[in-house]
């Protein structure tokens, strides 16, 4: 979006189901296509899945990514290894939701 990384591309998001509530399932996936559509951010759709961290590598890695920089944000550590996913463009930007 801010980098140009979602112009008109589809994007499969895939979230950890432990904390989202059965009810709710779909808001996310509702809401990211019509904000983003509506704005003019991207013509591309998303499609959210969810799964069981414990029986998905893509989803254990995500969290250790994830945990490693809430660290970092609390405690100002990792700075040297955040740099690092940055200069490996790994990290390429932060996204805040709601968009």
């Amino acid at each position: 979006m801010l980098f140009g990384y979602l112009q008109s591309e589809d994007c499969i998001l895939q979230l950890d189901e432990r904390n989202e509530k059965t009810e709710s399932k779909y808001f996310l996936e509702n809401y990211l296509n019509t904000e983003l559509s509506m704005n003019g951010t991207t013509s591309g759709k998303f499609a959210v899945q969810y799964f069981d961290s414990a029986n998905n590598n893509i989803i254990q890695i995500a969290d250790v990514f994830a945990n490693l920089y809430y660290s970092h944000m609390k405690t100002g550590g990792y700075k040297e290894d955040i740099q690092k996913l940055k200069d490996a463009k790994i990290l390429k930007c932060l996204f805040k939701f709601p968009v």
